[in-house]
């Protein structure tokens, strides 16, 4: 499913249906569902490719078992069991949850939540709040320009590389995972770090974690890279937290 924004008010889907198989298109000026219709004997619905175009100002709902779904200047959910997901360009808020697949989100919005299960999730472009989450999958971060950030996972790795808004609020999580900050030499930032059993690695300054006073208390690092500049939190159960410069 591939669908994109341009400067009309209609709506046209092109496209190749498998033999069999039946589009159908519905609605009125208040809303429109779209989509290739399920067998009523149960039988699998075999793979089409649809090519939509949209008002720019619409919200979509985008649903899939196993499709994969890229989408360009447009707002709304996406969400797929086991496709992946793709979305681009400039857009309102948006939500996008596959539970096997990848997904990339490579938009300036001012709101972005994204969730994934065992896929790999990319975040880029400039999002402003943003919420992003895995539970096995890692979790890349390549954007320097969210303002407010929560990152968080079970089992995959976290890795942020890029440089945090001057006003951010970043605060990243993980139970056994590890979590990766790459920032350039000359941020400016406050850093909170804490893990309960894991290792911090600071790889920015001879400052190291300091331990607490019983093993539950895990191991802590507080550091002040420059002057002013974001507040970054990071936490984990067992997995390591690692700091380095590019």
């Amino acid at each position: 499913i591939r669908v994109s924004a341009w400067d009309r008010d209609s709506i046209d889907v092109r496209g190749r249906l498998a033999r069999g198989e039946h589009f159908f298109l519905e609605g009125d000026t208040r809303g429109v569902k779209m989509g290739v219709m399920d067998h009523a004997d149960g039988r699998t619905v075999r793979p089409s490719d649809l090519v939509v175009r949209v008002p720019r100002s619409s919200m979509l709902s985008i649903k899939s078992v196993s499709a994969a779904v890229v989408a360009i200047d447009v707002s709304g959910w996406f969400y797929s069991v086991s496709g992946a997901i793709r979305l681009s360009g400039h857009t309102g808020n948006v939500e996008v949850e596959s539970l096997g697949g990848d997904v990339d989100v490579d938009v300036a919005a001012p709101w972005v939540r994204a969730r994934t299960g065992d896929g790999q999730l990319v975040i880029r472009g400039a999002p402003e709040d943003l919420d992003a989450a895995t539970v096995r999958g890692p979790l890349d971060v390549e954007s320097g320009d969210v303002s407010r950030g929560r990152f968080s996972s079970v089992q995959g790795d976290i890795h942020f590389a890029g440089t945090p808004a001057p006003d951010g609020l970043l605060d990243f999580s993980n139970h056994s995972g590890a979590v990766e900050l790459v920032l350039p030499r000359a941020t400016a930032a406050t850093l909170d770090l804490s893990s309960v059993t894991g290792p911090i690695e600071n790889g920015f300054t001879r400052v190291r974690a300091a331990a607490g006073q019983v093993p539950s208390q895990g191991s802590t690092l507080h550091l002040q890279l420059g002057s002013g500049g974001p507040h970054v939190t990071v936490r984990t159960f067992k997995g390591t937290i690692r700091l380095r410069p590019r």
